[in-house]
């Protein structure tokens, strides 16, 4: 087992609150990309697979197949994605990832290391926001660097497409009349929920973070909060994450009938154990209508 799969192993039990832990890797354009570990199933050797195709295959972000331990995992083309690809890049390794209970790999020229980011160190890109969610400034070697965070949400989105029917997943759940808050800071998964949402008639508030939430919530009266049927949040997001907007919520006494359901594309199942532990009322993984309307009109009630 290699050190970094070790480190991989041991941090990702840890979920340490205010912590985001960030695979660091490269490319061959030479920046530092990240990605959260909890989403990482391995980091193999690139030249023990091979990728195999079929002549369905139409689509310049899907580049093949490899079968990692007996099962077939779509290769995505990240640097295509990011428009940094020429015929002359170079990979060492695949990042295997699991993402929504799918599994997809990457090739990457190599891993860097992981680092312990506090989430307030995780800034909005100043960059291309079709392609990050955030980036943060890490010291490695002696040296700070700009290390990108991608919003993989977007990328699996712009390589699948949309994979859900509106209308089937709006009529899951008839709806109590309250409102629906969302902490949710992929700009992706914020238009697809809206997509849905529109369908089901709920009046409902996306927020960019977890602070915007909190801040929202706080300066309510005890009408408004009342009217809060549900908050469903993310647990990746910068200033403030999921875990901190259920602590938020679970320990003032004003909010106690306000139910949270956790919204991720982690597959971790110490994610989940956690976010229980919290107090959260539900789990529902990202981009799934369904489970999606049927867990927001299972806790805001008929």
């Amino acid at each position: 087992m290699s050190d970094t799969i070790r480190k991989i192993e041991e941090t990702s039990k840890t979920h340490l609150h205010n912590i985001m832990q960030i695979a660091v890797f490269q490319l061959n354009d030479g920046n530092f990309y990240g990605i959260n570990i909890s989403k990482i199933r391995s980091i193999e050797d690139h030249k023990k697979y091979e990728v195999f195709k079929n002549n369905t295959i139409d689509n310049i972000l899907l580049e093949g197949y490899i079968r990692y331990q007996n099962t077939i995992v779509p290769v995505l083309a990240l640097e295509r994605w990011l428009e940094i690809w020429t015929p002359e890049n170079i990979y060492y390794e695949y990042l295997i990832c699991d993402f929504n209970r799918e599994r997809v790999a990457f090739p990457i020229r190599g891993i860097s290391n992981i680092f312990n980011v506090p989430i307030g160190n995780l800034q909005k890109p100043q960059r291309s926001a079709g392609t990050l969610v955030y980036e943060t400034i890490i010291e490695m070697d002696g040296e700070k660097r700009i290390v990108l965070v991608l919003d993989v949400e977007k990328l699996l989105f712009d390589t699948f497409g949309a994979n859900y029917n509106l209308k089937d997943a709006a009529g899951e759940a008839v709806f109590s009349g309250k409102k629906l808050l969302i902490a949710e800071d992929s700009k992706t998964a914020q238009e697809i929920a809206r997509d849905i949402l529109r369908e089901s008639g709920i009046d409902f508030t996306i927020f960019d973070d977890g602070l915007e939430l909190t801040d929202y919530l706080d300066a309510l009266d005890d009408d408004g909060i009342k009217e809060i049927g549900l908050v469903i949040t993310d647990l990746e997001m910068p200033r403030k994450d999921g875990y901190q907007v259920l602590k938020h919520i679970k320990e003032k006494q004003r909010y106690a009938t306000i139910p949270v359901a956790v919204n991720t594309s982690m597959s971790d199942p110490g994610v989940s154990e956690k976010a229980v532990s919290l107090g959260a009322a539900g789990l529902i993984v990202k981009t799934d209508p369904k489970t999606f309307m049927s867990t927001i009109g299972a806790l805001m009630g008929k």
